[in-house]
């Protein structure tokens, strides 16, 4: 479960800002690593899945937060609280009533950092490819994500967010546009 906790906690981005016309696997060279306007979307996780739904804003310590219900596939809800400012994604944990930098749009390849749980984190590329049971993707920012007892590989497409997770090079997550995958 906190593999399951972790990897939520890491994967949040949109991939609902589709342009007419724009396929569910191609990337809007427009948009951000990280956009922050989705309503809704659905993730597979390992052997579960969960959807993403934007239930609005929150004040917390004078600055506000777009609020995200995430709800498991066995009713487990988690609540996510992001915010951009020039660039920069932020997360707040309520836990410990404070927030840590998610991503900042001038990061460059080889860039690390840590969050306030002792994560490590590194930009591996923004050139990275991953195949999914969905999409063949390309041009990827790809982000290492180094929890100590396991290392994750966390995929990101522009205009879209996070598309999917691997470690060890095997594919553990995927965003899909439907749940019904036969």
């Amino acid at each position: 479960m906190l593999i399951l906790f972790v990897g939520m906690l890491f994967i949040t981005s949109a991939y609902a800002q589709l342009k007419e016309g724009q396929s569910f696997c191609d990337e809007n060279e427009d948009g951000s690593y990280f956009p922050l306007i989705f309503k809704e979307r659905k993730i597979f996780w390992v052997n579960t899945y969960y959807t993403e739904t934007k239930i609005g804003t929150k004040e917390l310590n004078g600055r506000t937060y777009f609020e995200y219900a995430q709800t498991w596939e066995n009713g487990a809800v988690d609540t996510l609280y992001l915010r951009e400012d020039e660039g920069v994604i932020y997360q707040y944990a309520a836990c410990c009533e404070e927030e840590t930098i998610r991503y900042d749009s001038k990061f460059e390849k080889g860039h690390q950092w840590k969050n306030m749980n002792g994560g490590k984190y590194k930009i591996i590329t923004y050139d990275g490819t991953l195949k999914t049971r969905l999409c063949e993707y390309k041009n990827l920012m790809v982000m290492e994500a180094d929890m100590g007892d396991v290392i994750f590989q966390f995929y990101y497409l522009r205009g879209h967010g996070y598309v999917g997770a691997t470690v060890d090079d095997t594919v553990i997550s995927f965003a899909t546009p439907t749940f019904d995958l036969d």
